[in-house]
């Protein structure tokens, strides 16, 4: 897959990128039925977060989260982290 549509979009996106609280590339198993699948660019705020993947025929696209608690992921990595007996902040 050619990634020049997502280099350009970190190179766009670079005032965001600069001003954010967190920001990274990361990786997301390549499979179907994985909306992350290959790299990813990601930004958050203190509030938000964005992870911008590419899609197998080259468009980008944005997923758009905004801070929550109480989920089921945050859950679950809460229960191993106290089994493990880490603490954490809420």
């Amino acid at each position: 897959m050619d990634s020049a549509p997502l280099i350009t979009a970190r190179k766009a996106l670079n005032s965001l990128w600069k001003s954010s609280l967190l920001r990274g590339w990361c990786w997301g198993p390549k499979r179907e039925d994985n909306p992350f699948s290959a790299s990813n660019i990601t930004i958050a705020t203190e509030e938000e977060l964005i992870s911008i993947s590419q899609t197998e025929e080259g468009k980008l696209r944005i997923h758009e989260f905004s801070k929550t608690k109480d989920t089921s992921l945050g859950n679950k990595a809460k229960a191993i982290l106290l089994s493990k007996g880490l603490s954490f902040e809420e």
